[in-house]
């Protein structure tokens, strides 16, 4: 702790003093001063929805850089972010979710923005289990963006049409629909690309299988036997049959190169977060419409979410009040409509109409409302939501090695499941 604690003061100094010399030169780029943004939105519906962010802290006198960092589900922006630090060149705001916002807070770097909270109030217009994920030790350091939902299954119409095949309630008939678009010689799901996407399917997977409790248990929890046990191995079970109807050949290919797949009609469904509707909309498609969005079926329901969220850092090469304008913009009515719209998500403030917003977007909604109410709304364990990063590595790695070894048994997927996560839990708390 004691290595750890001089590091600390090192990076912090070192920081400040480059602080010093690039927020200077930052404000005289621009009217009131710069704030860089490190982030992984990258595909074309994300960086649109960035630009919203960009144009509209321009109009106020603002430059926002856009360091946006591709691929690997935001790991490599992550190592990004860790590098800046050792250079002494730290972004004003980085893209940071779920319990990293708290990690970060122990390396003494992050930004009270209790100033911004207090005069939106924050407290009052965000979801609770939102708002308190956005703090550390009582004040906030993180802003949130939007809600996603994770368990979607995305379906296009007109390839059903064609298959003969009708829109799954359940998990029986998801699977005749799926070996209708098989037989039809459509591939029935567009997916299993990189493990991060295969982990995304899985999300929905364990909640339609064992219901809120369950999934709470195994992945916020981390209990052993819920992650070791016959619900778990259910899931396995049913992860491996998806795969059955997976392309084999679309391992590393992008999500979006996926969900164009299925706008076109050569693949039938998706199992993919709500940022599919960004693909969908830039490709003149409809979600809702031509592409049905339905929660993944199975014998629960419930709302798998992610908010997108932004962790304000001290001395950074920003101005502090570009900081501010940045976090006060991101949750401006007119900021979490315009984005919202372009992200495919829906506004994390609960006081935004959702006027003119898509079908998919007006169910989210409601189903976010009532999931929140029955208390069937989880943290995304797939989005870095639920756990810590060594931990959720650790199942990753598993899903991964279950994923590509057909030999590996659901039963012993589980209970390395259960053996993997409780040995990363243990060492990160050392």
């Amino acid at each position: 702790m004691k290595t750890r604690s001089l590091l600390q003061k090192t990076v912090t100094i070192g920081l400040s003093v480059a602080a010093l010399t690039v927020g200077g030169t930052a404000l005289g780029a621009s009217d009131k001063g710069k704030v860089s943004v490190l982030n992984w939105w990258t595909s074309g519906s994300e960086a649109k929805s960035m630009n919203v962010l960009q144009q509209m802290l321009a109009d106020k006198g603002y430059k926002m850089v856009n360091d946006a960092v591709s691929g690997g589900g935001g790991s490599n922006a992550r190592t990004v972010l860790k590098s800046r630090i050792q250079s002494n060149n730290l972004p004003g705001a980085a893209q940071i979710k779920g319990p990293e916002i708290q990690q970060w807070c122990t390396t003494g770097l992050t930004m009270n923005i209790d100033q911004v909270a207090k005069e939106q109030n924050w407290s009052k217009i965000l979801p609770g289990p939102v708002a308190k994920g956005m703090q550390c030790d009582d004040h906030f350091v993180a802003v949130p963006f939007n809600l996603h939902r994770i368990n979607w299954l995305w379906i296009n119409k007109s390839a059903l049409e064609k298959a003969g095949a009708s829109m799954p309630t359940d998990w029986n008939s998801l699977v005749d629909t799926l070996d209708k678009l098989k037989a039809a010689g459509i591939t029935p799901v567009a997916g299993g690309g990189d493990t991060w996407q295969v982990a995304t399917e899985f999300d929905a997977i364990a909640l339609a299988t064992g219901g809120a409790d369950f999934y709470r248990k195994a992945f916020v929890d981390l209990d052993e036997n819920a992650l070791s046990g016959d619900t778990m191995t259910k899931a396995l079970k049913r992860l491996r049959t998806i795969q059955k109807y997976e392309d084999p050949a679309g391992q590393g290919l992008s999500w979006n190169h996926d969900t164009g797949l299925v706008v076109k009609g050569k693949a039938g469904m998706q199992i993919m977060g709500d940022w599919a509707k960004g693909e969908i909309s830039n490709a003149d498609a409809t979600p809702g419409d031509e592409i049905a969005c339905i929660a993944f079926p199975g014998e629960h329901s419930g709302f798998v979410y992610n908010a997108d969220s932004f962790e304000m850092f001290k001395s950074s090469n920003s101005d502090q009040q570009a900081q501010y304008a940045f976090a006060r913009t991101a949750l401006s009515p007119e900021f979490q409509r315009k984005f919202n719209m372009a992200k495919g998500s829906i506004p994390v403030r609960e006081d935004v109409s959702l006027d003119g917003f898509d079908a998919c977007a007006q169910q989210s909604k409601k189903d976010f409302t009532a999931a929140e109410k029955n208390d069937a709304l989880v943290p995304s364990f797939s989005q870095d939501m639920a756990e810590n990063g060594a931990v959720k590595g650790a199942i990753f790695d598993v899903i991964a090695k279950f994923y590509n070894n057909k030999g590996m048994s659901p039963e012993d997927a589980a209970k390395e499941m259960a053996s993997q996560a409780k040995q990363a839990k243990m060492m990160s708390q050392m």
